[in-house]
């Protein structure tokens, strides 16, 4: 015979916990798009659209790492040119052939420094302009913190005081359309709680819409090597919260389940 509370207790240990305005989780493992650095993603066309998905070629000075061993894409400042940027400002780019101004989406991120001097703005950054807006979000890691830019294109300080110089670091960025942003570091939440957007204060770069993932301005600096670059079309996820977090809460129901017994 089932103990009283049974049923309730397994569909609140189940069901998933309200997020505002982030009502869905999933991994990174199973987004639509999964570029794991096992080959160069400017030779990958997972959209299947004939075009490689990110540029492939030299702009500005600029190219993609071209070093990729064991999963892991190495960028090179002392290369010639320059391997430390992706990008995606180019018709039939995966961001331009899957997204529209206010499509939403999800992007997850994880990347380590390797060496170099950091710039005023970090040693790592990520700017993000969906197709025909003309508004953008720019997000980077500095050595003791992470910056995102907003409304008014300052730099805002959302994590201080930790080691972001050492080891791997895990960005993920849920858009929902019309220039609302989520991010999260390392897990961590950078917004004031999961109902409240931050509106990313870029500006625009690029109004035919682009990613630039690495080191595009002059105001970053350094190695790194990124693990991953994984995307999801059409929805803003947040990550799915730790097992140890839902065992915890798991348990403290139990014992007030049978508290009130």
């Amino acid at each position: 015979m089932r103990p009283i509370g049974y049923i309730p207790f397994l569909a609140l240990a189940l069901a998933p916990l309200s997020k505002g305005g982030v009502t869905l989780t999933q991994n990174s493992s199973d987004f639509a798009y999964l570029y794991e650095m096992d080959v160069n993603p400017t030779s990958q066309d997972l959209d299947a659209n004939s075009t490689a998905d990110f540029f492939i070629g030299t702009a500005s000075g600029l190219t993609a790492p071209q070093t990729y061993s064991s999963g892991i894409g190495s960028s090179s400042q002392g290369a010639s040119p320059p391997e430390i940027l992706f990008r995606t400002d180019f018709g039939g780019s995966v961001t331009r052939n899957t997204l529209s101004a206010n499509t939403p989406y999800t992007i997850e991120v994880t990347v380590a420094k390797t060496g170099g001097t950091q710039g005023s703005q970090g040693w790592f950054s990520m700017a993000l302009q969906s197709p025909g807006r003309s508004d953008s979000a720019r997000f980077a890691f500095k050595d003791d913190r992470v910056t995102f830019r907003t409304t008014g294109g300052t730099f805002t300080e959302y994590l201080t005081g930790g080691d972001f110089d050492s080891g791997a670091q895990t960005v993920r960025i849920a858009y929902e359309g019309f220039n609302n942003y989520y991010v999260w570091v390392n897990d961590t939440l950078l917004n004031a709680d999961l109902s409240t957007p931050i509106q990313g204060g870029n500006g625009s770069f690029n109004t035919g819409g682009a990613w630039f993932i690495g080191d595009f301005s002059g105001d970053t600096g350094g190695d790194w090597n990124i693990d991953y670059i994984r995307y999801e079309s059409g929805t803003a996820y947040a990550p799915v919260p730790e097992p140890a977090l839902s065992l915890l809460g798991a348990l403290g129901l139990t014992a007030l389940l049978r508290r009130r017994r």
